[in-house]
């Protein structure tokens, strides 16, 4: 199996760090999930899980409690606000990084997928679009569907190289929905999804290479400026 170019362990840490920062659906003393529940809630094994969460507690954000579990780490009286506005600002350079990357690379995937893709390729991401489209219109979360249609194009381009970057790829959408919703963008980010992945759904299922690359960088350069504006 080929590796991706970011650690599993570092994307699942990437993964508990928004839980707790922008979703937080953990607060400081919380007790986290057993080994077995959360590796099932983020869809990993449990040998990475625990990779992850020795990073994290290195790091001082978990505390490991031989015979108890896992607990969020308590800081000091107002250095967790400090901190969770510390990371939401680093979470946004981040996420504006990720994607002038995607910039580069998502565009040319949309690109080879149309010319390449098997008709069986090209209804699946036709499926996902739709999907997304209709978890959007009931107010549901859409990140996993989000994710897979992204990593559905990229498989579809058949190139080997390109879908090493497809776990990393998912890291990158998790995380900008995340910290959209964090910073009151969902909506637009919501919006933004709905229209562009039914765009390059189409124009992939129609062959039309062009389209597909100019309906994908108009994806991303929405997310870019969304991020960025007041």
């Amino acid at each position: 199996m080929e590796k991706p170019f970011i650690p599993i362990s570092q994307l699942i840490a990437n993964q508990i760090r928004d839980m707790i920062f922008l979703e937080q659906r953990y607060q400081p003393g919380d007790k986290l999930p057993n080994e077995y529940e959360l590796s099932s809630l983020l869809g990993v094994s449990r040998s990475s899980l625990r990779e992850a969460i020795k990073l994290l507690a290195g790091q001082g954000i978990l505390t490991i409690r031989r015979g108890s579990g896992t607990f969020v780490s308590s800081p000091k009286e107002g250095q967790r606000d400090w901190f969770a506005g510390a990371y939401l600002e680093d979470q946004k350079k981040l996420v504006k990084h990720w994607f002038e990357f995607r910039l580069i690379l998502e565009p040319h995937n949309a690109r080879l997928a149309a010319q390449n893709a098997t008709k069986e390729e090209r209804e699946e991401i036709t499926r996902l679009a739709r999907e997304l489209a209709a978890l959007v219109e009931e107010g549901k979360p859409f990140t996993k569907e989000d994710q897979a249609f992204h990593t559905a194009i990229a498989t579809a381009t058949q190139n080997s190289v390109i879908t090493m970057t497809m776990p990393a790829l998912e890291d990158a959408v998790r995380s900008a929905i995340a910290t959209s919703t964090s910073i009151g963008k969902s909506q637009v980010s919501s919006q933004n999804a709905v229209k562009f992945h039914q765009a390059v759904a189409d124009c992939i299922a129609l062959g039309d290479a062009e389209g597909a690359e100019m309906a994908m960088r108009f994806h991303i350069l929405h997310g870019l400026r969304d991020l960025d504006a007041e």
